[in-house]
């Protein structure tokens, strides 16, 4: 192992025994203080400390284990195998479901449990969410009509499910494509599974699950449209669904544009009357772009029409913005009862900290170290690294920025996506700053062992009734 190598490895190593041990000292903080990590007091004290431990163990020694673990035992999960995915992917439908969320106190979860069944309101259409919401509030018309359902709780909870294993299936698909070998390709799989994130997939009641798939269906897409396998116009179609789920996502657009100047710069004029220099000008590329965002903006604004939810309510009472139709965080003073802080306060501070620490509290720490510690062997010139860069720091933006209208514990879930082009930047990455297989494999045990101890944490405190202070 080279010396860059070691120092990157412990590097990491410490960074994850340290996150290890701020989930033991949550309960010495409010919660309000550290929301992020609060999940881990909902644990018996005797079980926290045993879960650390082991975490601990695997940052420290995980790659000894593995090195003990038959090959032949590693060598059945073949990524490959179309077959294989398959059954992993319906497998985790029964975590999904056995350990979906109980409870209604993040973000909109209580309006629309409540406003979706309600005799006079019926609520159908949003801007808000314009796509996901109709598909749950018809899926819940129907589950009413045919079993009882009083309102649209069980609705929900299967389409997370679902809508999980569709993201696993994916997830597995997207890792063997992009890793090289079976060791990238477990690092790729589990720094995304590990995610915080992926509460929106057991049983979670919001607006983001879809969506969120619909985000991972892009970048493989667009990573694919870049190495000339695809063409661009699917990636910009899986996108422009993607904002019809949840128009947060409208952050990603700017991708598009950069990918289709990837695209036009690495292609190389053909001969003559070839036509395929044609295919790849910018006005093709563009009308790839504009084609399905035209198609699906006259169908959004033709499904609102028709519901009697059309422009009107877009310019007025379901204008973007929330409660105060303010987009960003304040600058110098709050002015409504939605504003918690200003952009360079303490609270603002914290609220990121907090979702980092939620959702993601290994990524962008270690995709930092990384740069740190290994910035000549980091792929800068790679299409591929500066695609995903460019998505995580276009989400990182609207992270920064965008203002929570319930404040940033409440409103974990508008940002939880943001981790998913991070996550897998820094499995690219990592595989390139760590180029002995061993220090790689050492690298992965630590990160994985530590986010997903959180993960584990978070998604057990979901699985109980929340009981309001």
């Amino acid at each position: 192992m080279s010396r860059a190598s070691f120092r990157l490895l412990w590097a990491l190593r410490i960074l994850a025994l340290g996150v290890i041990a701020l989930s033991l000292a949550a309960p010495l903080f409010r919660e309000e203080t550290v929301w992020g990590l609060w999940p881990a007091t909902y644990l018996p004290a005797a079980w926290r400390w045993a879960f650390a431990l082991l975490a601990a163990g695997l940052a420290l020694f995980g790659d000894r284990i593995s090195d003990r673990i038959p090959t032949g035992w590693l060598r059945g999960i073949r990524f490959g195998s179309s077959w294989t995915r398959l059954a992993i992917a319906l497998l985790s439908v029964i975590p999904f479901y056995l350990f979906r969320i109980q409870h209604l106190r993040w973000g909109d979860a209580y309006i629309l449990i409540h406003a979706i069944p309600h005799p006079q309101a019926r609520l159908t259409y949003t801007w808000q969410a314009p796509l996901d919401l109709f598909l749950h509030a018809k899926a819940w018309a129907l589950g009413n009509r045919l079993f009882g359902w009083p309102d649209p709780t069980p609705v929900y909870w299967l389409i997370s499910a679902a809508a999980g294993v569709i993201f696993v299936w994916l997830l597995l698909g997207l890792a063997h494509w992009l890793g090289r070998d079976r060791t990238e390709r477990f690092l790729l799989v589990g720094l995304v599974a590990s995610l915080g994130l992926m509460q929106l997939f057991f049983g979670y009641i919001e607006n983001y699950t879809l969506m969120t798939v619909g985000v991972v269906i892009t970048i493989w897409l667009a990573l694919r449209a870049l190495r000339g396998e695809i063409a661009l116009i699917w990636p910009a179609t899986a996108l422009a669904l993607t904002h019809a789920c949840h128009p947060s996502t409208i952050i990603l657009a700017p991708s598009l544009l950069y990918l289709a100047w990837q695209i036009r710069h690495r292609s190389r004029p053909e001969p003559q009357g070839s036509g395929l220099r044609a295919q790849t000008s910018y006005k093709s590329l563009l009308l790839q772009i504009a084609i399905p965002y035209l198609l699906v903006l006259v169908g959004v604004f033709a499904l609102m029409t028709a519901g009697g939810h059309g422009l009107d309510a877009l310019l007025g009472s379901d204008a973007p913005g929330g409660g105060d139709r303010n987009w960003l965080v304040p600058l110098v003073q709050t002015t409504t009862r939605w504003e918690h802080y200003t952009m360079f306060s303490l609270g603002h501070l914290l609220d990121i900290a907090n979702e980092q620490l939620l959702v993601a509290p290994m990524i962008w720490p270690g995709l930092l170290l990384a740069f740190a510690f290994a910035w000549p062997r980091v792929p800068r010139r790679d299409g591929a690294f500066r695609l995903l860069l460019l998505m995580s720091l276009l989400y990182l933006l609207l992270t920064l920025t965008w203002n929570p209208d319930y404040g940033g514990q409440r409103d974990w879930d508008l940002f939880a996506p943001a981790a998913l082009p991070a996550a897998i930047l820094f499995g690219y990455v990592l595989a390139r700053a760590l180029p002995e297989r061993n220090a790689l494999r050492s690298a992965g045990c630590a990160l994985i062992a530590a986010q997903a101890l959180h993960t584990a944490m978070w998604i057990y405190q979901n699985t109980l009734p929340w009981m309001p202070g």
